[in-house]
């Protein structure tokens, strides 16, 4: 959760979204996280059947998802510091392509 508050507070002010899902707590037990562990990112609660998991095919967690601004999937993997990099890019990208618009 560290690495999450993280990213939120270092692209607070950039072309960045990040949106949790959880599906290994029973919800009272994500509830008491999101409070826990002051989650100020948009998280959604799906429990042990996740259509969003099996969306993105997820097999392990955390699984991290970047997706650009035209709804394609461009990295995937399960260690957040690294995805730092490739968001970063993302994030540069999105700015550039918002400012030569």
């Amino acid at each position: 959760m560290p690495h999450l508050q993280t990213l939120v507070e270092r692209h607070k002010d950039d072309p960045f979204v990040l949106i949790g899902v959880n599906t290994g707590d029973d919800e009272k037990a994500y509830r008491d996280g999101l409070e826990k562990y002051g989650v100020s990112w948009l998280s959604a609660y799906q429990g042990e059947e996740s259509p969003i998991a099996d969306l993105f095919k997820v097999a392990g967690y955390p699984t991290y998802v970047l997706i650009d601004s035209s709804g394609k999937i461009i990295e995937r993997g399960h260690s957040g510091p690294a995805m730092d990099t490739p968001i970063a890019r993302l994030v540069k990208d999105a700015k550039e392509s918002s400012s030569s618009e």
